[in-house]
């Protein structure tokens, strides 16, 4: 799928507003249900980066290379890649305007554009990261601190936590913490001598039915506590 580039006007059907994994599965959902609807993708980006991935990167199950592909190859056959970003919304007119200038008019608007992760509201975080065993899995550039910090651990405590902000993926910061926990049980004079502790702003671990049920059990079972 080679990317359009150009000024002008151009009308789609759909237009989805970011070519990360959700616009990539609207997209496909769409042609799936309507083939020869006309579907638009406006991403920037020439790399596609599969973020869920970088959990098990992190957790050195998977070489952080693995999560990227190249954007055309996912963008699904018969979608219109506009190699652009938004920089302006109309909605009142049904219109988004390019950094280059271009305006895309449509009937259905998707934003799937993602989250921007805005480490420095947190005082004195940006400079801590990869350091001093403070680690993130939400970002390429501190995956190798963070399969470093987990390899390298020697017992202790391990504090996961799970903010009260909209996230990214809500399971991630659980996975890590099990994928880590795994890596402490296996290593020896580790895990015996660390101590698991999840700080979550939610008001249960589970908020997704009927997963609570399900999982809650198993949560229990395997940390021996609430």
């Amino acid at each position: 799928m080679a990317p359009l580039k150009g000024g002008g006007h151009r009308h789609h059907q759909v237009l989805i507003v970011g070519g990360g994994s959700g616009g990539i599965t609207v997209a496909s959902q769409l042609l799936r249900a309507r083939p020869g609807l006309g579907v638009a993708i406006l991403e920037p980006s020439s790399v596609h980066e599969y973020q869920s991935g970088w959990i098990l990167a992190g957790a050195g199950l998977l070489p952080y290379e693995q999560t990227q592909r190249s954007e055309a190859a996912v963008i699904p056959t018969g979608v219109i890649w506009i190699h652009d970003s938004a920089t302006t919304f109309e909605p009142q007119s049904n219109r988004v305007i390019t950094a280059d200038g271009e305006v895309l008019s449509y009937d259905v608007l998707v934003v799937a554009m993602g989250l921007q992760l805005n480490w420095s509201h947190i005082k004195g975080l940006p400079e801590a990261l990869g350091h001093h065993g403070i680690i993130s899995t939400y970002s390429r550039a501190h995956l190798a601190a963070t399969w470093e910090t987990i390899r390298g651990f020697q017992g202790g405590t391990a504090l996961f936590t799970h903010p009260a902000t909209p996230i990214k993926c809500g399971g991630a910061p659980q996975k890590v913490m099990y994928l880590a926990d795994d890596i402490f049980q296996a290593t020896s004079g580790v895990g015996v001598n660390t101590h698991v502790i999840f700080c979550t702003a939610l008001a249960q671990l589970y908020p997704v039915p009927p997963l609570p049920g399900k999982l809650t059990p198993l949560h229990l079972d395997h940390f021996h506590h609430q």
